[in-house]
């Protein structure tokens, strides 16, 4: 006789919760330790390159644009390697290559600008697999669950982004030929934290449609393009924020303050990013909540904190980290959301080519905004909130609105269209796409 089946005991749900929490922590571990070794050597690798291997100021910011852009833009190349090895193998061979070469770079070798500037790219480029695969990974996440593992990564970047430049900075000072070996290592304790990660090494074999071949990976549809491209107008408000911000009040406010700034930042993404993750969801399931409303708050959010900055010119560091606070409490919100919405718009693209496609993206946005921002900063006189040099800022601002209506009024328009996630992906990371968009 086949006895009825009984719910789970409460020794079995404290399992699965622990099974949880060990996934959790492996996400955060692995995302950070990588960070930290990325940014130890990153913001120190142009100032290295010159003091220790000799090379000019205009080769040495070459050999550092090279791993920036295959950091940030190379995992489009990458996604045929993706599909063929699996996410949780493809974070491996990431991590793998990362620790291979950052150990390359700190072996004492004397090569032309040609070799430091391809392995530069190629620890780029085995970064960006491993960040898109562990991206992919937390989409996979059921949806109850995606927003919190996308929280849980940016508390993961802003911890290791912020602890590696100390690391950097300290080994510079000390024995500046371990920089690249410190990076090499820390990425090994990230290698070790992968077996715990959620999902499995196995591909699954399951046959799709035909119609469904890996060409359908990279069909791009409608509601794809809107979202990224209304998110550019976000990245380019951040970049002010971040990027141009100390050309901008680098003659008023000090250096060392600056940085405590920007530590300001990280310490309250660590500290806040659960609890805001936790309201975030609260907002998405409320009745008359979503994702619109939620992305209008922040925006303005961020739009205030914006022209915070500008006026911080002629008020001074009280008024900065008043600004980076509010600029915190925004990216606490769009941030993941962000992370979040790509897995839900992809349609019949895959996942790791929709976050690598974002990337490409949000990087160029992030990238235009900076460029575009230093220039009208840099050399501008005028302290005020209407002088020229804050333009950029009011831009940023006006752009945050403007792109909180856009993507609540895409939410509106596009609400009675059907979900398509999962069209075409016929693979084992397939997912339930909420039914909020």
């Amino acid at each position: 006789m086949v006895s009825a089946k009984r719910p789970p005991s409460p020794a079995a749900a404290g399992a699965a919760g622990a099974l949880a929490a060990r996934q959790l922590t492996a996400l955060v571990v692995a995302r950070a330790t990588s960070c930290a070794g990325f940014f130890a050597v990153l913001p120190y690798l142009g100032l290295w390159l010159v003091d220790t291997q000799g090379l000019s100021g205009g080769s040495a910011g070459l050999v550092v644009g090279s791993s920036i852009l295959a950091n940030r833009a190379g995992a489009v190349l990458l996604i045929p390697l993706i599909h063929r090895l699996g996410l949780k193998a493809s974070v491996v061979t990431g991590y793998v290559g990362a620790v291979t070469f950052f150990a390359v770079l700190g072996m004492g070798l004397r090569l032309a600008v040609l070799g430091w500037l391809v392995l530069a790219a190629l620890v780029g480029l085995f970064l960006a697999l491993a960040t898109t695969a562990m991206k992919a990974l937390v989409a996979a996440l059921p949806a109850g669950q995606r927003l919190r593992g996308f929280s849980y990564l940016n508390m993961a970047v802003n911890a290791g982004s912020a602890l590696g430049p100390v690391i950097g900075g300290q080994l510079l000072h000390w024995h500046a030929s371990w920089l690249p070996l410190s990076a090499a290592v820390l990425h090994l304790a990230a290698l070790a934290a992968v077996p715990a990660l959620p999902g499995t090494w196995r591909r699954s074999q399951r046959p799709g449609p035909a119609a469904e071949g890996s060409g359908r990976r990279w069909l791009v549809r409608r509601r794809f393009v809107v979202f990224s491209l209304l998110a550019c107008g976000t990245w380019v408000a951040y970049a002010q924020a971040v990027d141009v911000l100390p050309a901008y009040l680098g003659d008023t406010v000090d250096a060392r303050d600056l940085g405590l700034v920007f530590t300001l930042n990280a310490v309250m993404v660590v500290a806040l990013q659960v609890p805001m993750s936790w309201l975030s969801r609260r907002v998405l399931d409320a009745p008359r909540g979503g994702f619109g409303i939620l992305w209008a708050a922040a925006g303005a959010v961020l739009a205030a904190s914006v022209l915070l900055f500008a006026w911080g010119r002629s008020i001074g560091l009280g008024l900065v980290l008043a600004a980076m606070a509010l600029f915190t409490l925004s990216e606490l919100v769009w941030s993941p959301l962000y992370d979040a919405q790509v897995s839900e718009r992809r349609g019949p693209l895959s996942l790791p080519a929709a976050y690598a496609l974002a990337g490409v993206a949000s990087g160029a946005a992030e990238s235009v905004g900076a460029w575009l921002g230093t220039l009208l900063v840099v050399g501008r006189s005028g302290t005020g909130l209407l002088s020229p040099a804050a333009a950029p800022y009011w831009a940023a601002a006006a752009l945050a609105l403007l792109t909180s209506l856009a993507m609540a009024w895409d939410t509106r328009s596009s609400s009675a269209e059907p979900p398509n996630a999962h069209e075409g992906e016929g693979n084992d990371h397939d997912m339930d796409v909420s039914a909020r968009a």
